[in-house]
């Protein structure tokens, strides 16, 4: 087998120097020299014949195509390295060492607190590393290698990218419990249509209500648009209009207390799956691996373990 040109040190300064995008913050955050640095980095492109990096005095450090590629396969080497180290540490005992996974924060309220509460009993050696932020986002910390898995709306995934089915969600209008059509158990968005729409704003959520519109046929009415579900109810709630969301609290009811009502969409059958995604480029490791047989157990219909029950509950 052929023995690598390069270090894991190489490997570790690359990795610091594309996350700082300047020479002089990464050698800080290493504490060597900026000379030791570009050294180190001179080298390890040397060895692996191609340019990883652009280094402009006034601008800092970009990464070349090369480099955007190569780098959450960097991220997993060093993950590799740490499994390794975990287990000749920890032969024999109990998982222990680091794990990370992205949620998309509209998810996240309904799912996260219980989830991470469930795996920390379950495994109180192991540090879960969370972030939270958009579908976007977080697609793209999965294919850069900063996250081991994401729990997202399949949508919009980068090709290389694996995902297990958790649990699927329909949309419902909200719309000011005082309304004329809050009535009714379900509502005709082409009549609701006639109000302003309250848009939450951010992606994916703006894609998956533009497709609802689409496969009714009905044009949309823009009105206000928000970056939070709860400022979307409350916009709702102060009567700006009706909003059209996925996930919904327990109660019917605004931050500042105006009462909603949340109603089916008439001749809609349209659901969006919830999954558990990860880079096909990122090598699973043991505490990797049971992460995500935790967080499928917690989903499963017949789930033995502690689960989350929010979760578990949404699937009702």
């Amino acid at each position: 087998m052929d023995q690598p040109r390069f270090s894991l040190r190489q490997i570790r300064y690359f990795l610091a120097v594309a996350e700082a995008r300047t020479i002089s913050e990464a050698a800080g955050r290493l504490s060597i020299s900026q000379g030791a640095l570009t050294e180190a980095l001179d080298e390890l492109e040397k060895q692996m014949a191609v340019r990883l990096l652009v280094r402009r005095r006034a601008h800092g450090v970009s990464l070349t195509r090369n480099g955007r590629e190569l780098i959450a396969h960097a991220r997993a080497l060093m993950a590799a390295a740490a499994e390794l180290q975990a287990a000749a540490e920890n032969r024999g005992g109990t998982l222990a060492g680091r794990v990370s996974i992205g949620c998309y924060m509209t998810l996240a309220p309904f799912v996260m607190p219980a989830l991470i509460g469930a795996f920390r009993t379950h495994h109180p050696s192991v540090e879960l590393d969370v972030f939270y932020g958009s579908g976007e986002e977080i697609s793209q910390r999965l294919g850069e290698g900063h996250l081991d898995f994401g729990l997202v709306y399949d949508f919009n995934l980068s090709p290389a990218t694996a995902c297990d089915p958790l649990y699927q969600v329909r949309p419902r209008i909200v719309l000011p419990a005082e309304h004329s059509l809050a009535t009714q158990a379900e509502i005709d968005l082409a009549i609701m249509a006639r109000d302003p729409l309250v848009q939450f704003d951010v992606e994916p959520a703006l894609s998956n209500t533009r497709r609802i519109f689409e496969v009714l046929g009905v044009p949309q009415k823009p009105g206000l648009s928000a970056p939070s579900i709860e400022l979307v109810r409350s916009l709702v709630g102060h009567g700006f209009g009706y909003a059209v969301l996925l996930h919904h609290p327990p109660g019917d009811m605004s931050y500042e207390g105006k009462q909603l009502a949340v109603r089916d969409i008439a001749g809609l059958d349209l659901t969006y799956d919830v999954v558990l995604a990860r880079s096909t480029y990122l090598r699973a490791t043991r505490r990797s691996e049971e992460l995500r047989r935790f967080c499928l157990s917690c989903f499963a219909d017949d789930a033995d373990s502690a689960k989350p029950e929010q979760a578990v509950g949404m699937k009702a």
